[in-house]
């Protein structure tokens, strides 16, 4: 009788311990920094960001490696906006022309009500 009720503790113990491995390694907020870590590594660096007014395309960047969503310093809460970098694609033609290839990346923010589309292109053609 002393034996099952010692065993039955120390898996108890065990379960509980296997849990908390669990929760610090596979929790959903480790995988999703793992997979963000994955991405930029492998550098995926051919996302477009368009913005629409109305229906009508208004601008758009190239080569943006990811959107981030910005987070309070002290108040670790987010922010209502997502901010990136990329080339401003001056004439909205799709194509990484030379003169704005020359002015490089800039920082842009996407406010949360705002309309646009991020997606990844597989080969943004070059001038």
């Amino acid at each position: 009788m002393k034996k099952a009720v010692i065993l039955v503790i120390v898996l108890i113990v065990v379960g509980i311990g296997l849990f908390y491995v669990y929760r610090l390694f596979f929790s959903p907020e480790r995988i999703n920094i793992l997979g963000r870590t994955i991405e930029t590594t492998l550098g995926f660096e051919n996302g477009i960001v368009e913005f629409y007014s109305c229906g009508k395309l208004i601008k758009r960047f190239l080569k943006v490696e990811k959107l981030t969503t910005a987070k309070g310093t002290y108040e670790k809460q987010t922010r209502p906006y997502r901010f990136g970098f990329g080339y401003i694609d001056i004439n909205l033609d799709g194509i990484l022309n030379k003169n704005e290839k020359e002015k490089g990346k800039v920082y842009f923010e996407i406010p949360s009500q705002r309309d646009y589309i991020y997606y990844d292109a597989k080969f943004i053609p070059e001038e």
